[in-house]
């Protein structure tokens, strides 16, 4: 591990801030403006990832929720990898998807026929809440839709929840990310999305810089780093009075600041944490909001960069800073040049 951090410090000096940039993948969910959001910013996006596929508990595969987004990617030629996730993410049907093989023919057999009729450069896995004891038949499965993929030239990838220390089988403590085997899923997929967002352990932001930190400090051990993309999330976490309560979008926490009194209300960046603090007082409550803005995506860049990482996956379009597009668009701008 010391040499592995001692050559990322010769990385950092020997190649300049942002000479790396790597891939942008942005996901989609059908919000307000997640679709406005595409259409105004896509130059900037390498890969959009729609979730918009789920497996039933009848387990047949459901015609995407949206398809004005497929549409405008393909008519703006931005590579299309959509999401395929278990219906409420529910541990049960997952189990049953798993113990039974026909499913998931089934499942990879509907993948490459959907990846042919819209012209889908792949797909991602992004199958959550999975019992722990399945995470070998969770590896097998993933394995074998690798294969698949590669024989028909799809891409293939897998979004992970994320952990600092090593899987106890024996723990008492399990939590979603128990039921992935990185090293082995890594090896069967083109690159895993670290769901590096929801510090459970936050005294702020939604993934801070120290916390982003300590899990690539563990990943990197699991994994090469070009197969690494580091999630970033474009959604604001909000605390009343000291305790979380929800998330929210960046626009959202600027209308409700505009709207407070100017006497209550205050911003500033955390350079420490690597976020944008907003406090302002409404109905007797003070409420403090924690995002990642245009700054964030910065210093989380010097991140991929620092580490070669493949690049970031961020989620999700609608919900974040306008000021990133602007981040990006210069980056890629200062890219060109060189």
């Amino acid at each position: 591990m010391k040499k592995l951090i001692t050559l990322f410090l010769l990385i950092s000096i020997a190649v300049p801030h942002s000479a790396f940039a790597g891939e942008n993948l942005f996901y989609f969910f059908n919000n307000v403006y997640g679709l406005s959001d595409f259409k105004k910013n896509y130059k900037q996006i390498d890969v959009v990832a729609p979730q918009i596929y789920e497996v039933g508990y009848d387990l047949n595969i459901s015609k995407p929720k949206e398809r004005k987004l497929i549409k405008e990617s393909k008519k703006r030629k931005v590579k299309t990898v959509p999401l395929i996730v278990q219906d409420d993410f529910s541990k049960v049907l997952m189990s049953t998807i798993l113990i039974t093989p026909s499913a998931q023919d089934k499942i990879i057999d509907f993948m490459v026929k959907e990846a042919k009729k819209n012209d889908y450069a792949g797909w991602q896995f992004d199958f959550e809440n999975i019992n722990h004891l399945d995470r070998d038949m969770y590896v097998d499965f993933v394995k074998k839709t690798y294969e698949r993929m590669q024989a028909e030239g799809l891409e293939f990838s897998v979004a992970v929840i994320v952990r600092s220390d090593d899987y106890d089988p024996n723990s008492k403590t399990q939590d979603w990310s128990s039921a992935y085997d990185y090293k082995k899923l890594a090896k069967y997929s083109d690159f895993l999305s670290l769901m590096t967002y929801d510090d459970p352990n936050s005294i702020g932001p939604v993934a801070s810089l120290p916390y982003v930190k300590r899990i690539l400090n563990y990943m990197l051990d699991q994994a090469p780093a070009e197969k690494l993309s580091l999630g970033i999330p474009a959604y604001c976490w909000q605390w009343q009075d000291g305790v979380r309560t929800n998330s929210t979008t960046y626009n959202l926490t600027e209308k409700a600041y505009k709207k407070a009194k100017k006497s209550s209300r205050s911003r500033k960046f955390d350079n420490e944490l690597g976020a944008e603090v907003i406090n302002f007082e409404r109905d007797g409550v003070h409420h403090t909001i924690w995002c990642d803005n245009d700054q964030s995506f910065e210093m989380k860049q010097g991140i991929i960069d620092q580490y070669g990482l493949r690049g970031m996956s961020v989620w999700a379009l609608g919900q974040g800073d306008k000021g990133v597009w602007s981040y990006l668009k210069k980056l890629n701008k200062s890219l060109a040049k060189k």
